[in-house]
């Protein structure tokens, strides 16, 4: 049995259905009221059924720490596909990258097209301070109160910082984030490890890479076979440190694996990464490079697959192992922490 992982379609339909939850959860009701309202001047959290006050804060701490738990199992056992699909800084950078494709290829190069990106970029930003604020305080008068300019202080100052935030975050900074400042990422070598799923390249059926005169088929239609791993790294080696080991020897067409050389999958990372040199700490696993290899390997008339969301030991061919020390500690910890909310709840019922 394979790790779990998401199908092309979702890095379009996930991103939008997020999107839509966000904005539409300060406008749920339920009960009468506003089903999630984090209300901090009346000191009372309203969480669709469940109100908490200020006495039951453990449970809410406690509640946050299993969730981030989760995270940390789901990470460890399917990769980084909370970041490549969920994260709210790929969510919005996503979003923001599209406004800015849309855009350009309206208005083309332009005076306009800067100022038109911008513009939508600052809309899209305000609208999400304002639902983001409204999970604080309740949506409708806050909405009521902008229209008019009737914001207080603190209500003005929260909305303009959100939405400078995300703005800045998601037209400029964008993956930086992920790179630089994101504290999460600096955790994935103590989440994963050998067994963990990860974008790969699967260089002994891909090298040699080259382009080609098309119709040569691929690798199996020629009866090439795959390479040996070790010549197969041999040749990754090569070609991402030419300047250690020498330019690379040219091959015949019927020679060459089934990677074109393309460059189709540096061109759609985010993170500008080449999957081809080996597993690299910065992927996010949002499967941006395997869709356009796939398309890429389609329009040369070769399978797809070549670059997969695998781990290096599916890889490798072994089998996969789902329980590993580092899941038993992950779930220990995540039942110890559900263990102390349950005894809470108890006592303080």
């Amino acid at each position: 049995m394979n790790p779990p992982t998401l199908p092309s379609w979702t890095r379009t339909a996930l991103p939008v259905v997020l999107l839509i939850g966000f904005h539409a959860l300060p406008w749920l009701r339920w009960d009468g009221r506003q089903a999630v309202l984090l209300d901090v001047v009346e000191r009372r959290f309203d969480v669709f059924c469940l109100t908490l006050w200020p006495s039951q804060a453990g449970l809410l701490l406690g509640a946050l720490a299993v969730l981030a738990v989760t995270l940390a199992l789901c990470t460890h056992l399917a990769g980084r596909l909370w970041c490549g699909h969920a994260c709210p800084q790929t969510v919005w950078s996503t979003l923001f990258a599209w406004v800015e494709h849309g855009t350009r290829r309206l208005l083309g190069k332009s005076r306009v097209e800067p100022l038109a990106r911008h513009a939508l970029w600052i809309v899209i930003a305000l609208w999400t301070a304002l639902s983001f604020v409204g999970l604080f305080t309740p949506i409708q008068s806050l909405l009521a109160r902008a229209v008019t300019l009737r914001l207080d202080g603190f209500e003005s100052f929260w909305i303009v910082f959100y939405t400078v935030a995300t703005w800045g975050n998601a037209s400029f900074l964008r993956w930086h984030v992920c790179r630089l400042l994101c504290p999460f990422a600096r955790l994935q070598p103590l989440l994963r490890d050998g067994h963990t799923p990860r974008m790969l390249y699967l260089a002994p059926r891909g090298e040699p890479r080259g382009p080609r005169r098309p119709g040569g088929g691929s690798i199996a239609q020629r009866g090439r076979g795959l390479l040996d791993a070790g010549t197969a790294q041999d040749y990754v080696f090569r070609w991402a440190h030419p300047q250690l080991a020498g330019p690379m020897p040219r091959f015949a067409d019927d020679r060459l694996g089934d990677c074109t050389d393309c460059r189709r999958c540096v061109q759609a990372c985010p993170m500008a990464l080449d999957v081809r040199d080996g597993p690299q700490a910065d992927c996010l696993d949002c499967g941006a490079c395997a869709v356009a290899c796939e398309q890429s390997q389609r329009a040369a008339g070769l399978g797809p697959g070549l670059i997969q969301h695998i781990s290096p030991q599916r890889l490798a061919g072994h089998r996969l192992q789902w329980i590993r020390p580092r899941t038993l500690a992950l779930l220990g910890l995540l039942s110890l922490l559900l263990g102390l909310i349950v005894l809470g709840a108890a006592l303080a019922g």
